[in-house]
C-alpha cells in the first residue's frame, strides 16, 4: 500500500473518530449506510451530466446569439494564495463563456505571496475582461469578496469562489433566464462536486425553486448565485462577523429585499472537493456553523419572527422553534376512527405529550350511532373535553367536518388520521408555532409506520401518481437527500394525516372539496390555500407513529379525474418545490432516467 493510500486511511479513521465522539455510534453507522445508498443512486451521474451538456455546435450557436437585452455580468472572485491549477481553470473556464459580456474581477488578498498575482497578470494582458487588484493584505473572506465587488461594474454580479469551476453556457442560461423573467434580481443555479483533477463529478445537488423555509435550515442556495448588483449594494455586502458563513447571510438579506428569485434547474456550477470533510470532522468549523446559526437568527428578527435557531447534528444545518402567540383555541379532528381501541390509543397519545392547555378532541367517529363504550370513554376522560360527531361513513368524515367548520369557536384545526398511537413531546406546540405565522397555510409533521418507514409529511406533485409522499418507505433516523427529510421547507401540498391549518383560511379556502376523490382532498385543500397567498410548510420536527405496517408497493394512480381536470395546469408543470432532474417514479430523489 502507497503512502498516499495510507494517508487517505489514515484520515477516513480520524474523521470517523471525530464524527463518532460528537454524535455516537449508531449515528456514524447510519450515515455511512445512507451515504453508500445515496452513492448507489447517483451512478451514471457523470455520463448523464456530459450528456446533458450542450455540444460543441450548439455552443457555437450561442457564441452568436444576440439577446435583445444584454447585460455585463462581473464575475467577482476573492483570491488568497490559490494554487496554480485550480486558478488557471478557474479563469478560463470564465473566459471561455458563450456568453462574452462579462468581466472577470479579481480582488488578492495573498499579501506578500505574489505567485497568484503574477498568473493573474498572464491573463490581464490577453484579455481585457480581467480586472485585477493587489490588496495589501488580507482583508478575510468578507473583506476579500467586498473588495471585488466594489470593484465591479456589471448590471449583474455573479460570485465564484477561487478554485471552482462554471460549465461553458452558465452565464448563457442565466441571460436567456433574464431575458423571460425581467423583474428577477436574484437567481441561482443548481450544483456538484468536481474532484480535484477536474475529472470526476459527483454529488450534485438538485435544488428547489426558491423556498423560504428550506433557507432558514440551510444555505441551498449556494452556487451559482448571481444578483443584481443594485440589490447587492443595497442589502450591505459582506459582513465580516459572520465569516464563515457569510455568503448565507448575504443571501439571507438579499433574499428579504429581492422582488423576484429564479431558479434554474441546471448543473451549471463545480463546487472543487476538498479532502478534509468538515460534514465528518464535527469540530474542524465549529465557528463558521456557530455564524450560520447567527445569520439565520439575525434574519428572523430582521422579519419580524419570534423563534429560537439550533443547530442541528449534521453541520451547517438548523431547525427554527417558532415561539407560540397567546392562548389561541386548537380543536384536534381525529379523522377515520373506527373503534374505540383506536380512540382510546389516540387519546393517550395526545394527552401524555403535550403541554399546551386550550384544545379539544374532536371525533369523527365511523361506527355505530351512540355507541355505549364512546359514551362510557368520555365519562371516564372528563378533563379532557371531548366531543364525538357521528358520522355514516369515513368519506363522509370531510363532508360532514367542513359544514361543521362554520359553527366552531377555535382558532386552529389539528387533523389527525385514526391510526396514530404515538406523538412527539410538545407536537401541539411545535404545530401551532407554525401555524400561526400570518404567511402560513397547512402545516404537517413527519408519520411513521410501525415498521419505521415514512409513509406520510410533504407531498409532491405528480410523484407516483398525481401526488406522492417525498421521502416514502425512509427509515427512521435516516436523513435523505441533502438532510430534506429532516429539514423544514415549503411544499405545494402537505399530508392531511397529521396537518395544522387556521380555522378562517381552512373556511375561506371552501375546506374539503366535496367533489375531489378521497385520497386527494388533503392536497386539493393545500393548493386552495395557496391560491390565497398562504405558504404550506413540513416541520419534520413533529414525528408520529401511525399504527400497523401502511408502506406497500403502489402503482401510479392517475385515475383520480376529478382533481386532475380541477388542477390541470399546475400538474403540467414540474413541481417547483422539488426538481425537474429528479425521478417521478421514486420518492428517494433519485436522477430522472438519460433523455
Amino acid at each position: 500500500m502507497g503512502n498516499d493510500r495510507l494517508a487517505a486511511h489514515a484520515g477516513l479513521a480520524q474523521r470517523g473518530y471525530q464524527y463518532v465522539k460528537a454524535y455516537g455510534m449508531g449515528k456514524l453507522y447510519r450515515k455511512a449506510r445512507e451515504h453508500f445508498g445515496r452513492n448507489a443512486l447517483e451512478r451514471g451521474y457523470q455520463e448523464w451530466m456530459i450528456l446533458k451538456r450542450p455540444s460543441e455546435s450548439e455552443k457555437e450557436l450561442q457564441r452568436e446569439h444576440h439577446f435583445v437585452q444584454e447585460p455585463l455580468i462581473s464575475i467577482v472572485v476573492p483570491i488568497y494564495r490559490t494554487p496554480e491549477v485550480f486558478l488557471r481553470e478557474m479563469i478560463e473556464s470564465v473566459l471561455n463563456q458563450t456568453y462574452g459580456k462579462l468581466e472577470l474581477c479579481l480582488a488578492d488578498g495573498s499579501g506578500e505571496d505574489d505567485t497568484a498575482g503574477t498568473v493573474i497578470c498572464e491573463y490581464v494582458e490577453k484579455d481585457p475582461r480581467v480586472r485585477y487588484q493587489k490588496l495589501g493584505s488580507n482583508l478575510g473572506i468578507a473583506g476579500n469578496t467586498n473588495a471585488a465587488v466594489n470593484m465591479a461594474e456589471g448590471e449583474y454580479v455573479a460570485l465564484l469562489d477561487h478554485d471552482d469551476l462554471l460549465e461553458e453556457h452558465a452565464l448563457f442560461e442565466i441571460v436567456k433566464w433574464l431575458q423571460n423573467h425581467p423583474e428577477t434580481d436574484m437567481v441561482y443555479t443548481d450544483e456538484d462536486k468536481v474532484t480535484f483533477d477536474s475529472k470526476t463529478y459527483f454529488k450534485p445537488h438538485f435544488k428547489p425553486d426558491f423556498n423560504r423555509e428550506l433557507l432558514r435550515s440551510n444555505n441551498y442556495i449556494c452556487h451559482l448565485l448571481t444578483v443584481k448588483k443594485d440589490l447587492l449594494m443595497e442589502a450591505g455586502l459582506y459582513k465580516e462577523e459572520f465569516d464563515g458563513a457569510q455568503d448565507y447571510d448575504l443571501i439571507l438579506r438579499c433574499s428579504e429585499k429581492a422582488k423576484q428569485i429564479g431558479h434554474i434547474p441546471q448543473v451549471l456550477y463545480h463546487w472543487r472537493s476538498h479532502t478534509a470533510s468538515t460534514a465528518a470532522n464535527p469540530g474542524s468549523k465549529s465557528y463558521a456553523y456557530e455564524a450560520g446559526r447567527k445569520a439565520v437568527e439575525a434574519h428572523l428578527k430582521r422579519m419580524g419572527e419570534d423563534a429560537v435557531v439550533e443547530p442541528m447534528d449534521n453541520p451547517g444545518f438548523y431547525r427554527v422553534n417558532y415561539r407560540v402567540q397567546g392562548n389561541a383555541k386548537v380543536s384536534i379532528v381525529l379523522m377515520n376512527v373506527t373503534s374505540l381501541k383506536d380512540l382510546r390509543r389516540i387519546v393517550r397519545a395526545v394527552s401524555r405529550h403535550r403541554s399546551y392547555g386550550n384544545f379539544e378532541i374532536l371525533v369523527l367517529w365511523n361506527g355505530p350511532e351512540k355507541n355505549k363504550g364512546i359514551l362510557n370513554f368520555i365519562k371516564e376522560h372528563r378533563q379532557i373535553p371531548i366531543k364525538v360527531v357521528y358520522c355514516t361513513s369515513a368519506r363522509n368524515n370531510f363532508v360532514t367536518f367542513s359544514r361543521l367548520a362554520e359553527k366552531m369557536d377555535s382558532d386552529y384545526l389539528l387533523f389527525l388520521d385514526g391510526q396514530i398511537e404515538k406523538v412527539s413531546r410538545g407536537f401541539l406546540e411545535t404545530f401551532l408555532g407554525n401555524a400561526q405565522r400570518p404567511y402560513v397555510g397547512a402545516v404537517a409533521g413527519r408519520v411513521y409506520d410501525n415498521s419505521g418507514r415514512l409513509v406520510a409529511g410533504a407531498k409532491i406533485l405528480d410523484l407516483n401518481g398525481l401526488a406522492g409522499d417525498a421521502f416514502e418507505g425512509l427509515r427512521f433516523g435516516y436523513t435523505g437527500y441533502f438532510h430534506k427529510a429532516v429539514l423544514q421547507q415549503n411544499f405545494h401540498a402537505v399530508s392531511g394525516k397529521a396537518m395544522m391549518v387556521r380555522r378562517t383560511s381552512f373556511l375561506q379556502a371552501g375546506g374539503f372539496s366535496e367533489e375531489v376523490e378521497d385520497r386527494y382532498k388533503d392536497v386539493d385543500l393545500c393548493l386552495k390555500l395557496e391560491q390565497l397567498g398562504l405558504n404550506n410548510v413540513y416541520d419534520p420536527g413533529v414525528i408520529l407513529l401511525c399504527q400497523g405496517r401502511t408502506l406497500q408497493k403502489k402503482k401510479a394512480q392517475r385515475t383520480a379525474t376529478v382533481f386532475r381536470k380541477k388542477w390541470k395546469a399546475l400538474l403540467e408543470q414540474p413541481d417547483g418545490y422539488y426538481n425537474a432532474n429528479l425521478s417521478l417514479e421514486s420518492s428517494d430523489y433519485r436522477i430522472r432516467e438519460y433523455p
